[in-house]
């Protein structure tokens, strides 16, 4: 394993295209792409005009869960999500709604957005998207930022598992206790790591019902457990790998518009994130629902699907040890996440205290990184490897903030995600391929 593993920094065997292995064009198109967003940065944006959160009670038929779809009931909407935003963010065409958010909050936001990452490789994800296109990742980042915005990413961050229930009981009664037991039904776990060693999210799409919670939960669960993900998909492993199971899955478990949003995460808002993706199981009746989910699909993404059948087949990409009884069938060999059983997570604070002592470093720190780079993109320097050392940097200075800007999840208290007294990201997965890593140098 070691030889997957970064020891001392340096440019070698570095993917081209990536931080630290950039030709002239593509550094070029980074120092322009830095400097463009440094300008947002600087405007003033409109004063901010949150939406009326009146309900309106509207006639429905049939029953629902917490309320909604009753004969009498407040018309469906979100009680979370887009709270905190200026409705025109969203409503208004890029164009038009960019110029209205404050400069500071976008700034706040791309710097959650970058989050542990090398801040190089996160405007870089963006570029090789779009395929180098300056503008066109411009728009695209752009575009994620307003999105983060209206799905109070950086809440959800830092509420963690718990603060988030709490938080969503106070939205209205009884979305916390939903969201709390749509946790419970493990419906999506994580886990791995797969034969490149990438992380793994297991779907478990049997114990999941489109009327058993509204959509927005279904947004939330995606959201928390993407942002969670992204803790363990540093360079050398940068995407993920997705298994889907479908063991005895039927047409109520099928949510079109949870499945569209997915697919909206990976390819506009987590861009170059999905390594590979496992379609476990399918029975026959899901022919007919690749046939309406395909052309939702880009063709890149697409083309990093794979199908299987047996556990034997998923072998192929994943070693037997990282898999859950619930892909196995074989109780008596669970998964770390199954065979661990951690205490309640702390919850986080909104807001999230900016007078904590690695809280205020790391905002300095960021104030530093900013003025650096800006002085590197109007230069004609190209020192790669200062770069990858400034990236680091950034990644040790943001962990040592962590406990304090995130809240905990299952996953912290079960030691799977685990920042030691020495402010040392760990990542453990208990398996022969991978038991604990220290993972804080990772660029």
């Amino acid at each position: 394993m070691s030889k997957f593993m970064p020891k001392d920094l340096s440019l070698d065997n570095r993917k081209p295209g990536h931080a630290g292995s950039l030709d002239k064009d593509q550094t070029e198109k980074l120092k322009k792409f830095w400097l463009r967003i440094f300008a947002l940065f600087e405007q003033k944006g409109d004063e901010i005009q949150l939406a009326n959160t009146e309900e309106t009670t509207v006639k429905k038929s049939g029953s629902g869960f917490l309320g909604f779809g009753k004969k009498e009931d407040k018309k469906d909407r979100d009680y979370f999500l887009g709270t905190t935003s200026d409705p025109r963010w969203k409503n208004l065409p890029l164009d038009q709604a960019l110029p209205l958010i404050p400069g500071s909050l976008l700034r706040r936001t791309f710097w959650g957005l970058v989050a542990t990452d090398n801040p190089d490789s996160t405007l870089l994800r963006f570029l090789r998207a779009r395929k180098w296109d300056l503008d066109a990742a411009y728009h695209m980042l752009t575009n994620t930022l307003r999105w983060r915005l209206e799905m109070r990413t950086d809440d959800i961050v830092a509420l963690g598992e718990t603060g988030l229930i709490e938080e969503l009981e106070r939205c209205k009664s009884g979305l916390g206790i939903a969201f709390k037991e749509l946790l419970g039904r493990k419906l999506v776990t994580l886990g791995g790591p797969d034969n490149n060693y990438r992380g793994i999210c297991f779907v478990n799409v049997q114990v999941y019902h489109k009327e058993d919670q509204p959509l927005e939960l279904a947004k939330l669960l995606t959201v928390y457990i993407m942002e969670t993900a992204r803790l363990i998909c540093d360079y050398p492993m940068e995407t993920v790998c997705l298994v889907f199971s479908l063991e005895n899955f039927t047409m109520a478990n099928m949510d079109f518009d949870a499945v569209k949003f997915l697919a909206e995460c990976f390819q506009a808002y987590y861009p170059e994130s999905l390594g590979l993706a496992c379609v476990h199981k399918a029975p026959w009746i899901f022919s007919t629902v690749w046939n309406l989910i395909t052309p939702l699909l880009d063709p890149v993404v697409v083309s990093k699907i794979v199908f299987t059948k047996t556990a034997q087949d998923l072998e192929q990409y994943i070693p037997a040890d990282s898999l859950p009884s619930l892909i196995t069938g074989d109780a008596s060999k669970p998964s770390f996440d199954e065979r661990t059983t951690g205490g309640v997570p702390k919850p986080g604070r909104l807001p999230v205290p900016s007078d904590e002592p690695n809280v205020e470093a790391y905002w300095k720190h960021v104030s530093e990184y900013e003025k650096m780079t800006i002085e590197w993109a109007k230069s004609e320097n190209d020192d790669a490897l200062e770069r990858l050392k400034l990236g680091q940097n950034h990644r040790v200075c943001r962990v040592k903030a962590e406990k304090i800007l995130r809240g905990e999840t299952s996953y912290h208290t079960k030691g799977m995600i685990h920042i030691n007294q020495d402010d040392r990201l760990i990542i453990s997965y208990k398996t022969n391929l991978w038991d604990s890593q220290d993972i804080t140098d990772w660029v």
